[in-house]
């Protein structure tokens, strides 16, 4: 419980991710048996995933990279005066995400630990291209201008030392630049400081963000609704949280766009879809089951999040590993059990504590925009403690406002920055691994099959843009 409510207040603050909520909190698991540290630690990590949703649903400020999905559906809602609304059903999702992952960990961990080891950098790649496929999803009215957003992101991630050699590209002798583009910097630029610019421009200091917040707990209506993007996205968000490296972000844009595909009402997704809100949210909390597995089974940990969690263990004498398993019954067991717990706690604090939380939407811009504007930067600086990193904030700020005025859709340029690196450095090991043969992209099984699942999706999704289009002509006319 102590666990839950420190990751739900720290969370909250943008730019404070789960990995720095439990980088911050682990000090006070020191002095804690190996047990109680251990569920201090999850605690935090479910209670911080969700609450990070919170700002990216009320002001736009995404807390964490995986924000930046919530806040397509999630800020529209509260605009809406739905901000209740959008919190509780986050919460529902976070929850149903989190519990699914825990019962994924709780029977699956071995077996998916070791089908998660077959992954080379030639699946990984696969993965990656399967996640641009998204891009039908965010573009919003024009799929082309999505592109052209998107193919900005991917250039943005080549920023920096090459991932292969040590080479610093598009620096321009810049020392700071060789570090790259730093994600939450530019992400909170984007999206928060690009609406302050907006919001100010517009000369509205004297209104307010959200007339109100409406209900909270979620009705069972929405709740029948959401009841496939919600499943969906936590297969999704367990799927990519087993893999090293794939993170909340990946899932929450797969499970994105996946949810809009199957959707009856995939016109309202990026304007406030209830569906759109909670498929992101669940994929980002499954998540924290998946990135589990190979945690506790192989010791090798799958985000920055778990690698926080495998030092903190270590420091608690535990060994990640087979044996954790064979012969760490006491430790193990307790810990599922623990983390249905927290799951669920999550749901019930974060519900009672969403309304408080929520009505800071309803401060009157004149106050508002500069304290987002202040906590952007502060979230910002927080994780590396870089002046650089305001710098990028800002200019990214100023991107996204031009991108809003000029109709690009912003969340494409955060699409292409998570995926960039990742479809990149795999590329090229994968032509490590095959002396330069391009064919291994299409002989191995696995790799095989997600390309070609990529490849029909985003054809199944132009075919079903265009017939929106028409459609939408048709109706005009």
């Amino acid at each position: 419980m102590v666990g839950v409510l420190a990751g739900l207040l720290v969370g909250v603050i943008p730019g404070l991710t789960a990995t720095v909520a439990i980088a911050l909190l682990v000090p006070l698991t020191f002095e804690l048996d190996p047990l109680h540290s251990l569920l201090m630690l999850t605690g935090i990590f479910s209670g911080s995933m969700y609450s990070n949703s919170i700002t990216s649903i009320t002001l736009r400020t995404p807390g964490n990279p995986a924000g930046a999905v919530t806040v397509l559906d999630g800020y529209p809602l509260a605009l809406r005066g739905q901000a209740g609304r959008a919190v509780g059903m986050a919460a529902w999702a976070s929850v149903v995400g989190g519990l699914l992952g825990v019962l994924a960990l709780s029977f699956l961990a071995p077996p998916l630990a070791s089908v998660a080891l077959q992954f080379s950098p030639v699946e990984y790649f696969a993965v990656g291209i399967l996640g641009l496929t998204t891009v039908i999803a965010v573009s919003g009215r024009s799929v082309p201008r999505a592109v052209v957003a998107t193919t900005f992101g991917l250039l943005v991630g080549t920023v920096g030392m090459d991932p292969l050699v040590t080479q610093p590209r598009f620096t321009f002798e810049q020392r700071e630049l060789t570090t790259g583009i730093p994600f939450l910097p530019a992400v909170i630029g984007l999206f928060a400081l690009a609406e302050v610019f907006r919001l100010a421009g517009e000369h509205r200091l004297g209104t307010r963000a959200v007339a109100a917040i409406g209900r909270v707990l979620p009705s069972r209506k929405d709740i029948r609704r959401t009841g496939r993007p919600v499943l969906l996205g936590s297969i999704i968000g367990i799927i990519v949280g087993i893999l090293p490296g794939g993170g909340g972000a990946m899932a929450s844009f797969i499970a994105y766009g996946e949810s809009r595909r199957y959707s009856k009402h995939p016109e309202e997704f990026g304007k406030g879809s209830i569906e759109g809100l909670t498929a992101a949210d669940a994929a980002n909390n499954g998540v924290t089951g998946g990135a589990m597995v190979p945690l506790l089974t192989l010791g090798i940990p799958g985000d920055a999040v778990t690698a926080v969690m495998l030092g903190a263990l270590m420091v608690q004498g535990i060994q990640p590993g087979p044996r954790l398993f064979t012969g760490g019954g006491d430790l193990v067991y307790p810990l599922f059990v623990g983390m249905f717990l927290a799951n669920i706690l999550m749901f019930a604090i974060g519900l009672l504590l969403a309304k408080p939380l929520a009505s800071i939407a309803m401060v009157p811009y004149s106050i508002l925009l500069p304290g987002i504007a202040m906590f952007s930067f502060v979230g910002s600086f927080a994780a590396t403690g870089r002046v650089y990193d305001l710098w990028v904030a800002l200019a990214f700020g100023f991107i996204g406002y031009l991108m809003n005025k000029y109709d690009y859709p912003i969340a494409a340029v955060a699409l292409g920055l998570i995926l960039g690196p990742i479809i990149e450095s795999n590329l090229r090991r994968g032509l490590v691994m095959s002396g330069d043969d391009w064919s291994i992209f299409v002989t191995r099984p696995i790799s095989l099959g997600v390309l070609v699942a990529a490849a029909l999706l985003l054809t199944f999704s132009i075919v079903q843009a265009r017939r929106r289009r028409a459609n939408a002509d048709f109706l005009v006319e």
